[in-house]
């Protein structure tokens, strides 16, 4: 810590050393350019009365630019502030902890207020304010600072108390291992500083509390009495669960179980305050498990989530995925996490808490690790039995009821290692017992490409031999990911032929290959025939049927992904009132990953300013990644879905040979080898920070 911060200071006064003249000439050149605004009589008497006597320490000049910005005198503003860059950099030596003190006096509203307004008239203005800010945060974390923060509130003036109240609090989160270590304590004398410190833990709020119960899931059992009191502390009942292994585990530290203890003691007196504390008792290891098994089923469940779209039906297909794969999946996966430790700590053997177990090792095992392997799933997928195939096939219920396709599909393709495991007899060893293969046929309807590739693979090597109920589907599937030739394909239709050329060709100049179709049946079916369909552009034209109903069709795909929509209004569709484009926007607007657009020259090529001269890019690559998220206009994402689809491809073709050889109904697999080998050759990957690239004529 000591080393950070002195990197940090170093840092800070790199910063500084460079940016502080440019501040300095800056404000020099702004401030007469200012000077001859008329201020009000308010503003004047401000300006004047802080004239005299003159502002001479920087503490002052900050507060006199403060006060000058906020009654917009900017003119005297930056002079002042011209005066405290000046100061910082005379410091020398002394310029970080100049810098701190400034932070630590300074209301943080006012800098913020002061960055806004006058960093909008000097660009220097807010690596300086900001270096203030960070020059007080780096000196509240310092170790040592904490530590005698924490020994100011055991003194007996209420002066230094406060002070070091206000001190912790300003340091927030990062103040907590000093707290837990006071909390922590026991002696008489520290009643009233560790009452201090619940209040501040409860100051930290929901940061506060997600930090704690990450800290009691680590092997750190030493501060596991803190922990607990910190977090028993904020009062928040959305943390009992935490406490009942702590308090139940054999084996558990006596100085943890007591803390965990009183915790949940305390849980039941809030909630219960009319019974007698004398006669509570502490959960059974049932009661416990259940309550467990409760909050973990809850924390794996998202929104409910609708395969057609549709608010009515809730968050739609993507919105689940995205709310997978958002950066609050990471406290979302620890909590998971750290409740299947406690089940397994517990010696949970119920089926639905083995289940859900086995759910949360697979989707933390997706999180942790970049390319999982076989083996890893499998011993993800061990419960206190070892591998149980019907557990598993549960398993996979669970995920696809969740919205959770990846786990799924790992789910799914760890089914085909276990069928093939050595430690069964031969003649069984590719054989899935009906429960999985239900689950497996199941899985093939999910509107989830990934899943229905890796449930249909596995049903290919160990489904059994046809017929069983779901069987064709397989081969549907695996028929379908074998089309695939891994170029991204957009389906285009007007019903015009000159303007769906014209589409086509602006499209086809951001790296696609096009389709083009005059009719909504043809646009649903081209949408369909391809695995490498990743965009449908519609007119709002289109008929037969008509575009709303052609969208309809096309997010009910059989297989593969649902491919995002385009719908195109004509620049002479709408009325003078916006009649039309309001009604189709309202229309649309239940269907999910669809967007009306209009078809400017300015949507698919750079449109230059003849005034200014300043180009503005297309606005097709902005359009799409809003529709369907930025992976979908970034091209080393585009190229590693493709060469992805085109290796599916691959392996597909080669199931279906082999399902052919085993005397399944499959048409000629060759065709697909040919198909791919007559396709261009996809462009080399570009580079990790590329977009997509824009149009060049």
């Amino acid at each position: 810590m000591a080393a950070s911060l002195g990197i940090a200071r170093s840092l800070l006064g790199i910063v500084l050393v460079v940016g502080l003249p440019s501040a300095v000439r800056a404000a020099e050149t702004v401030a007469p350019a200012v000077a001859a605004e008329r201020l009000d009589p308010l503003a004047q008497a401000i300006v004047d009365s802080l004239a005299s006597p003159p502002q001479t320490t920087p503490r002052q000049l900050l507060d006199a630019a403060i006060k000058t910005n906020d009654v917009e005198a900017f003119a005297a503003s930056l002079g002042y502030f011209n005066q405290l860059v000046q100061a910082i950099a005379d410091a020398g030596d002394g310029r970080a902890a100049l810098l701190a003190n400034l932070g630590d006096k300074a209301d943080q509203g006012a800098l913020l207020r002061l960055e806004r307004t006058l960093g909008a008239r000097v660009a220097e203005v807010p690596p300086v304010v900001q270096a203030i800010r960070d020059a007080a945060a780096l000196r509240r974390r310092d170790p040592k600072e904490l530590a005698q923060a924490i020994e100011d509130l055991r003194s007996d003036s209420f002066k230094t108390r406060a002070a070091a109240t206000d001190r912790l609090g300003r340091t927030g989160v990062d103040a907590l291992p000093a707290l837990i270590d006071l909390l922590q304590s026991s002696d008489p004398a520290g009643e009233r500083p560790r009452e201090i410190a619940r209040g501040l833990v409860r100051d930290c709020g929901a940061d506060g509390r997600r930090a704690l119960v990450a800290w009691l899931g680590t092997p750190d059992i030493a501060h596991w009495p803190g922990v607990i009191a910190a977090l028993d502390a904020t009062d928040d009942d959305d943390v009992y669960e935490f406490f009942l292994a702590p308090a139940l585990v054999v084996g558990t530290p006596p100085e943890v179980r007591d803390r965990a203890l009183a915790a949940l003691q305390r849980h039941a007196a809030r909630c219960a305050p009319d019974e007698d504390p004398a006669v509570w008792q502490p959960p059974t290891q049932a009661t416990a498990v259940a309550l467990l098994v409760r909050r973990l089923d809850a924390v794996l469940s998202p929104p409910p989530y609708s395969t057609t779209g549709g608010a009515r039906h809730g968050i739609a297909r993507h919105d689940v995925a995205r709310y997978h794969e958002a950066g609050n999946i990471t406290a979302r996966d620890r909590e998971a996490a750290h409740l299947a430790r406690d089940l397994a700590a517990l010696n949970a053997d119920e089926p639905q808490a083995v289940r859900l177990v086995l759910l949360t090792q697979v989707e933390s095992l997706l999180a942790q690790v970049e390319r999982p392997t076989p083996t890893d799933f499998l011993a993800a997928l061990r419960g206190p039995e070892g591998v149980d195939v019907e557990a598993i096939a549960d398993v996979l219920d669970m995920a696809v009821a969740r919205g959770m396709f990846k786990a799924a599909a790992a789910t799914a393709g760890a089914l085909a290692s276990v069928a093939a495991s050595d430690d069964k007899p031969a003649a069984e060893s590719r054989a899935l017992p009906p429960a999985a293969r239900r689950a497996l046929v199941r899985a093939l309807d999910v509107p989830d490409f990934a899943l229905q590739f890796h449930a249909a693979s596995t049903l290919a090597l160990a489904g059994s031999d046809p017929p069983y109920p779901g069987s064709s589907r397989v081969i549907e599937v695996l028929r379908h990911a074998a089309t695939s030739t891994g170029i991204d394909r957009v389906v285009v239709a007007h019903p015009e032929a000159e303007i769906v050329q014209a589409l086509a060709t602006d499209v086809s100049r951001f790296g696609y290959q096009t389709v083009r179709v005059s009719t909504g049946r043809a646009a649903v079916a081209a949408a369909r025939e391809h695995r490498d369909t990743v965009l449908v552009i519609l007119s709002a034209r289109i008929i037969h049927p008509s575009a709303y109903e052609t969208a309809q069709f096309i997010q009910q795909q059989p297989f593969g992904d649902i491919p995002p929509i385009l719908v195109v209004v004509d620049p002479l569709d709408d009325d003078p009132r916006g009649r039309f484009l309001t009604k189709l926007l309202m229309k649309f607007s239940g269907l999910e990953c669809v967007s009306v657009v209009d078809r400017l020259d300015s949507f698919f090529e750079p449109v230059t300013d003849p005034k200014t001269g300043v180009a503005t890019p297309a606005r097709f690559p902005e359009a799409l990644a809003h529709l369907a998220g930025p992976q979908a206009s970034d091209a080393r994402a585009r190229a590693a879905r493709a060469a992805l689809r085109l290796e599916q491809s691959r392996q597909a073709t080669a199931l279906l040979t082999v399902l052919a050889q085993r005397g399944w109904d499959v048409p000629n697999p060759a065709q697909y080898n040919r198909q791919r080998d007559s396709s261009p050759v996809p462009d080399t990957p570009p580079p990790a920070d590329a977009a997509l690239p824009q149009p060049t004529r």
